[in-house]
């Protein structure tokens, strides 16, 4: 994540001291299991009984649906299948989707169709796995259908989530299994041209409609291209494949150095000039909107922002709904703050000092693993992972830390990037815990052994994913004995002080692109927590959340409902509640909507009640 205030401590320290003077082989098999037949005629569970031949129909859907879209692109299908073969996928087109106007009716045409298909299962003959596989793939469709309403809404390059920053590591992390992958990989380099000239249709198309982005988030588009096109022999799709090549048993070197040459002569033929287009596409566009606030001002910005926060965030609630409740979080997390430094005002001289010099990343990692055994489900022992650093002509443009999903039938293959330029020292052993252990990392391995139907993984609810990182993110400052060795108090307050500033920046996604705050307004509500600001920082901020409407809400928005979620049990279970228990449900259920997981949230407090 970038761009975000940090400084938030500086005005209330201020007024606190003057008042006193944040896959092995066998979990392979497990996802693989979901296309055999079952022979009894029960759940998992074994507390519900079913209709045999509803359930083997209803997982041949499934099979088809899952099937039908790993193959739609190479990409998706190498990064979501290890072994095609073993899902009986042998012949298929190298491709990369297309984003046309055409491919984008077609899709959602497919989608009615799959969605007429679902609804015409018996529900209550299903056993209560598929039920829940029925439950999310309907929100699913239905929600994502909604998005037709809204063509062009949707921006492809923008300076935090833009294609153009994204395809780089995408291609660099293509794992060489067999030789066949290197020749899919060569072939879709060639490929990625005409898809970005689709891409740049679809810009001047917005263009055309008056959206543009902000000129200073173009400017930043522009110079993280010029920053990929600028490194030429140690370019990040160049140092990458050779060094995947070199480490690639059974070729000769003569075959590695053809391949070398092949992969280096199309970068700088043809990956080099497409995005040389994008950035002559970003230079005519440039200044051309006919908005440059919140997305509200477009003629159904309202809609389809409220639309964001079901598709992207997977919250039920109104945008009118979170902004109260975003406003109570942080009126009572300040509060806490206020107290805290108020009982210990030397917390305010330790707090900034901490830092992580003296343990590697990998170190980080294996504490966590241990820290969380009391109040997180185990994980098969034996997890694989990599640290990887983000190479330095992507650094501009990337977060500061990310998750690579490795494909369902290869858990092996997990990697953490670390960004140099915008990790540092104090953020190091929470950032882990949000992208490790035991967030992204620990909750997709997780995922694996639980939910059986493939299906069920490539549906994407990033406010499921990222809600769960951010939540566990925060849980992580009690588990870091560097903190918490100098005072528990101060653990909470890093906690605090991180979750206040993400609800700021949510607050202020909802009143810039919902409510229609313009940068003057915005300026003096972060002057209210983070003291005055110079002009460039203020308008660096707004322009991205204009750019990126909604992006700090799947973050924040998702962490809020985990924890209203958990008050809820909290409330509900009172002596009874776990919090082992609470995330146990929460990993079983896998990714959906919150509003899908509150519905089961009741059926499983009963069961805890009756236990």
């Amino acid at each position: 994540m970038k761009k975000r205030l940090t400084r938030l401590l500086a005005l209330l320290l201020a007024v606190v001291l003057m008042l006193s003077g944040c896959a092995s082989g066998a979990e392979k098999n497990t996802t693989q299991s979901s296309y055999e037949n079952t022979s009894e005629n029960s759940d998992p569970s074994g507390s519900q009984t079913y209709d045999e031949p509803e359930h083997k129909k209803f997982l041949d859907f499934t099979k088809r649906q899952f099937l039908d879209s790993v193959v739609s692109d190479t990409v998706n299908l190498h990064y979501t299948l290890a072994d095609p073969k073993a899902y009986g996928i042998t012949e298929y087109e190298v491709s990369l989707g297309s984003l046309n106007k055409e491919s984008i009716e077609e899709s959602y045409q497919d989608m009615k169709a799959v969605l007429s298909e679902l609804t015409s299962f018996n529900y209550a003959a299903l056993p209560a796995e598929d039920q829940l596989t029925y439950d999310v793939l309907k929100d699913y469709l239905e929600t994502s259908l909604e998005g037709k309403n809204y063509p062009y809404y949707e921006d492809y390059l923008t300076p935090i989530m833009g294609l153009h920053g994204n395809l780089p590591t995408v291609m660099a992390e293509y794992t060489f299994r067999t030789e066949r992958d290197i020749e899919d990989y060569l072939k879709l380099l060639e490929l990625i041209p005409s898809y970005l000239d689709e891409v740049i249709s679809y810009e001047k198309t917005r263009a055309k409609k008056g959206m543009v982005m902000p000129p200073s988030s173009i400017d930043e588009v522009i110079s993280a291209c010029q920053d990929f096109i600028g490194s030429t022999e140690d370019n990040v799709m160049i140092s990458t494949f050779n060094d995947r090549i070199d480490s690639f048993e059974g070729l000769t070197d003569s075959q590695k150095a053809k391949y070398k040459e092949q992969n280096a002569a199309t970068v700088s033929s043809q990956i080099f000039p497409a995005y040389e287009k994008i950035i002559l596409c970003l230079k005519e566009i440039k200044g051309t909107g006919n908005n440059l606030q919140g997305i509200c001002y477009y003629p159904e910005g309202k809609k389809y922002y409220s639309y964001l926060l079901k598709s992207l965030v997977g919250s039920g609630h109104t945008p009118e709904e979170l902004v109260s409740l975003i406003e109570e979080r942080l009126d009572t997390q300040m509060t806490t703050m206020f107290l805290l430094l108020s009982k210990s005002p030397e917390l305010s001289e330790s707090f900034g000092n901490y830092t992580e010099e003296n343990r590697t990343p990998e170190e980080i990692l294996d504490t966590l693993k241990g820290k969380i055994s009391e109040d997180y489900p185990a994980l098969p022992a034996d997890v694989q992972y990599q640290i990887k650093y983000v190479h330095e002509s992507m650094e501009a443009s990337s977060s500061p830390a990310f998750y690579m999903i490795p494909p369902i039938d290869d858990l092996k293959e997990n990697t953490i990037y670390i960004n140099k330029s915008s990790t540092n020292g104090g953020s190091l052993f929470s950032t882990l815990a949000h992208e490790g252990y035991p967030g992204h990392l620990y909750q997709t391995v997780y995922a694996s052994t639980v939910l059986t139907d493939p299906l069920r993984h490539i549906l994407n609810y990033q406010g499921y994913s990222e809600g769960w990182g951010l939540y566990v993110e925060h849980e992580s400052y009690a588990l870091n004995d560097a903190l918490t060795s100098e005072s528990e108090d101060l653990a909470a307050l890093y906690s605090l002080n991180s979750s206040v500033s993400l609800g700021v920046h949510a607050m202020l996604d909802l009143k810039i692109n919902y409510e229609g705050w313009n940068q003057e307004q915005a300026g003096e509500y972060i002057q209210t927590y983070f003291g005055k600001q110079d002009s460039s920082t203020l308008e660096t901020i707004y322009n991205t959340i204009v750019s990126e409407p909604a992006y700090y809400l799947k973050y924040y928005v998702g962490y809020l409902e985990i924890l209203l979620l958990r008050e809820k049990a909290e409330a509900r279970l009172e002596s009874q509640f776990s919090l082992r228990e609470f995330h146990k449900f929460l990993l079983d259920i896998g990714p959906c909507s919150f509003t899908t997981i509150d519905d089961y949230m009741e059926k499983w407090m009963e069961s805890q009640l009756a236990s």
